[in-house]
């Protein structure tokens, strides 16, 4: 069965079996290899089998799909030979029928022979006694502390894998092959981390040197049955005479390369965990035996600690960078948000701001306008974390140049909204509130995108409910909808509340909301306020701390008051 190599990228040196007549290659899920990287299409391209000839097709590409550097035309099928280079977008194929020798840093997936399955029951070493290993015990001995010794200070596994070969073929001489094999574990698939293979000690003459140079290509598939063998049932296999084993399934990797004996221990950690596996095998008539074996799983549990120790290492090397990144994501975010709120003779503001993660999606602006004005946004995006502070980081800027070229807030919502709806972001919207306050008069006008209604609290101690009324759709749902304004005249000693639904949904120990329909809180709360914007915001804010109580913020919380003073 052929297949492609990955010639670029992170999976640099991956190996593809080309399994079945039509293997599609695109962005979709259900595609045979799916690809990401910008440009790609949902279905790109296919490789499909015809009469035995393999051949590349174009599936009608928006960006094209190139062999050998040349465009494959639409809907056109062209064979493909050994060493063809196939081009989707900036991923780079090679097709080849059988394996290489791998680069040393490529990181290939193991390639099995093709039989039909079949039950593999334990495999007993014969009785006949043959010759052992060779190696003295003290001998054994002194290379499983080295390898114990060098193993500890291993801290990542490709650098773990090759060491416990490099040992195993000073260990066992009639070694010709050895493999380590890891479970990902993320997806379970197997994934060979280090190959040896002892070149063979007899030298062909020398002009037979060139026809025997692609018989010198280390052989590197093993054998599926044994490996599903140990891992499922843990249990560490020895077969002394490979060919004619009863129990050993007859398989391409052992009857084409003359394997004569092959012994396969799991990985195990002390928790019981089967990390992957380690296989020897020759093709020499000096056979692996029992006491081969049993050091085999000594020297596999050893390395399965170190293993298990490296993708530890591995783990924490990357949430550590992962807590960068989210750092310097939160940054970044910051910038997006006013670093100070306005200082205007006879007003005062107030904001606060606190994502449930390092992240989040709300989003407050001050933006000064001409003639003695200031417009006050604040946004919700739907959904928490990255992808919601991603969305923020773009509605950000559109929101703030609307707010600069549009006549009202009403007709500022209604471009917001449609470059929304263009965008096409499934089951992402925007709520928000949007208003237009004029200083010397004191009048604001508001409209709103399907955001909680502000909170005026007057002078007197009287509360109102400004907005719900007008409030129309969140922005991204309907595109084209005529949303609606309202003018509210603010007097000394009155202070506006807009805020997210962070501050109204937060929670108590017990699970209880803040403020709904049947415990308005928040503005029975604002109603007992006295004192400027901020006194009022903060006291909202501790009152919310107190009545969670510990509890974990659920959702990114923000507040601005403001006011004449």
């Amino acid at each position: 069965m052929p297949f492609l190599r990955r010639e670029n990228g992170e999976q640099r040196g991956q190996c593809i079996e080309l399994k079945g007549d039509a293997f599609l290659i695109g962005r979709a899920p259900d595609c045979s290899l799916v690809l990401d990287p910008q440009g790609v299409s949902r279905r790109h391209a296919q490789i499909g089998r015809d009469a035995g000839q393999f051949y590349l097709e174009d599936l009608g590409s928006r960006n094209t799909t190139k062999l050998n550097n040349q465009t494959v035309p639409p809907w056109q099928r062209l064979p493909l030979k050994p060493g063809d280079r196939i081009n989707i977008c900036d991923v780079e194929f090679v097709y080849l029928t059988r394996l290489a020798a791998p680069d040393s840093d490529a990181s290939d997936v193991i390639v099995t022979d093709h039989v039909e399955e079949s039950t593999l029951h334990t495999l007993d070493a014969s009785t006949t006694r043959v010759l052992g290993s060779g190696v003295p015990p003290e001998r054994k001995l002194a290379a499983v502390l080295d390898i114990t010794r060098n193993l500890s200070s291993a801290v990542q596994i490709d650098a773990v894998a090759p060491k416990v070969l490099d040992t195993l073929f000073e260990i066992f001489p009639s070694a010709e092959r050895a493999f380590l094999v890891l479970k990902d574990p993320q997806t379970d698939r197997l994934v060979r981390k280090a190959f040896k293979h002892r070149q063979s000690r007899s030298r062909p003459p020398l002009g037979a040197l060139a026809a025997a140079a692609k018989d010198d290509e280390p052989p590197m598939n093993i054998s599926r049955s044994i490996v599903n063998h140990v891992l499922e049932r843990k249990q560490a296999v020895l077969s002394q005479d490979a060919g004619n084993d009863a129990n050993l399934p007859v398989t391409a990797s052992i009857a084409d390369l003359k394997i004569r004996s092959v012994m396969c221990a799991p990985l195990m950690t002390p928790d019981g965990q089967a990390l992957g596996i380690i296989q020897l095998d020759t093709t020499s008539a000096r056979q692996f035996q029992q006491e081969d074996l049993d050091l085999l799983v000594a020297i596999a549990c050893q390395s399965a600690i170190s293993i298990q120790n490296a993708r530890m290492y591995e783990d924490l090397l990357h949430q550590e960078r992962v807590r960068r990144d989210l750092r310097l994501a939160e940054q970044v975010q910051r910038s997006f948000l006013p670093e100070s709120v306005p200082k205007v003779p006879g007003y005062k503001f107030f904001a606060y701001y606190h994502a449930a993660y390092n992240v989040g999606g709300d989003y407050y602006d001050f933006v000064p306008l001409p003639g003695d004005r200031i417009g006050i946004a604040l946004a919700d995006v739907s959904g928490k974390g990255i992808p919601a502070a991603l969305m923020m980081a773009k509605f950000s800027g559109n929101t703030r140049y609307c707010i600069l070229t549009e006549p009202s807030p009403a007709r500022a919502v209604g471009v917001l909204n449609d470059q929304l709806c263009e965008a096409g972001l499934e089951e992402r919207f925007i709520t928000l509130s949007l208003g237009l306050l004029d200083l010397p008069s004191g009048l604001l006008t508001i409209a709103s995108a399907g955001h909680p209604p502000l909170l005026i609290r007057r002078a007197g101690g009287k509360v109102e409910e400004v907005g719900a009324d007008i409030s129309g759709f969140p922005l991204g749902i309907i595109p084209g909808f005529e949303y609606q304004e309202r003018a509210v005249q603010l007097e000394p000693g009155d202070v506006v509340v807009v805020y997210s639904d962070g501050i109204t949904d937060a929670t108590s120990p017990s699970g209880e909301l803040y403020h709904n329909a049947e415990q308005p809180r928040l503005p029975r709360r604002l109603a007992e306020l006295s004192g400027d914007p901020e006194s009022v915001g903060r006291a909202i804010l501790q009152e919310i701390r107190e009545f969670s109580s510990g509890e974990s913020q659920a959702d990114d919380m923000t507040i601005i008051c403001f006011g004449r003073v």
